[in-house]
């Protein structure tokens, strides 16, 4: 079985490195960028997607999420928010985490989204 790259977008430095060493830790490679902007030339390099929903510089994890499942259609996306309220209806994401998370839970929902 291939490694998983997952590719994590956060504005947050702490949570980038915090994710960086969990999906490490349980066995993904990872790509690591700071806004959508970054992260979009690496969306057909990565088989999972996870944002932040609200970051700066223009391209929201909502707009991110959308772009990626344009360019790379079935891939799947988790949004990390600590504001769900602010998660629009037409959102494309497969799965939306409640920041603070817990990290069993979101070890399941990626293994899980990874077997599809």
């Amino acid at each position: 079985m291939d490694k998983k790259t997952i590719l994590f977008v956060d504005d947050n430095k702490a949570m980038r490195y915090i994710l960086k060493e969990f999906l490490a830790m349980s066995g993904y490679s990872t790509i690591i960028c700071e806004d959508g902007k970054h992260a979009i030339p690496h969306i057909n390099s990565a088989d999972m997607l996870i944002t932040d929903l609200n970051m700066p510089g223009g391209i929201s994890g909502v707009e991110l999420t959308k772009i990626a499942k344009r360019k790379k259609p079935g891939m799947p996306v988790i949004i990390m928010t600590g504001a769900p309220t602010d998660i629009p209806a037409n959102h494309v994401a497969n799965e939306i985490i409640e920041k603070p998370f817990d990290v069993k839970r979101l070890r399941k929902v990626i293994s899980d989204l990874l077997r599809r």
